[in-house]
């Protein structure tokens, strides 16, 4: 027989709330534990999956520029091994860049004793060009068509509008990345004929 201060023998059995939050919290922190420790094995398990390698290009700057020939926009074709003697300009661009577009007026009205500009386009068509410089008021640019990239890849002209500057020997000084002034060519050829 039960005394009448204690309870019930089916309450005695239920474990209380407190006594439940105490033992499966640690239990809930031992499985986490344990599903950590197996995801971090280490050597023993499966390898970590490596993060994605970017490999270095080794830089163009003073080397020798690559030689190209593309056909010009005016129907000739241009060879940059016969500018070699003169500072010379290789200016990568496209008309759906604003910058270059900023860019051209001071490109085209650019004269330097010396110095050559070579406006290669990248990857549009004659006609796109052509309507382009047309409504710009662009004539007398040497404008390059690179078709299907293939310059502006091995010169690694990933972001436009870039400007290669290379010496009279053919070598690659300077590589001025954005919009390039007029001021800037001329302090360019200053820089590359001052000494001569």
């Amino acid at each position: 027989m039960t005394s009448p201060n204690q309870p019930p023998p089916s309450l005695s059995r239920r474990p209380s709330p407190v006594l439940l939050i105490f033992l499966i919290f640690p239990a809930l922190g031992l499985v986490a534990a344990a599903a950590f420790a197996l995801a971090n094995r280490g050597e023993t398990g499966a390898p970590p999956t490596p993060l994605p390698v970017t490999l270095a290009q080794p830089s163009l700057m003073n080397r020798s520029a690559p030689n190209f020939e593309l056909p010009g926009l005016d129907g000739g074709t241009y060879r940059l091994s016969s500018y070699r003697g003169q500072v010379v300009f290789i200016n990568f661009w496209a008309t759906w860049c604003e910058p270059c577009r900023r860019e051209l007026p001071a490109l085209d009205d650019f004269e330097a004793a010396g110095a050559k500009v070579l406006a290669v386009n990248n990857g549009e068509t004659a006609e796109q060009v052509e309507s382009f410089l047309e409504a710009n008021g662009v004539q007398k640019l040497a404008v390059l068509l690179d078709a299907d990239f293939a310059v502006s890849r091995r010169y690694r002209a990933d972001r436009l509008p870039m400007t290669y500057v290379l010496d009279p020997a053919g070598v690659v000084r300077y590589i001025h990345i954005g919009e390039i002034t007029a001021e800037d060519l001329a302090a360019y050829v200053e820089a590359l004929t001052s000494g001569s």
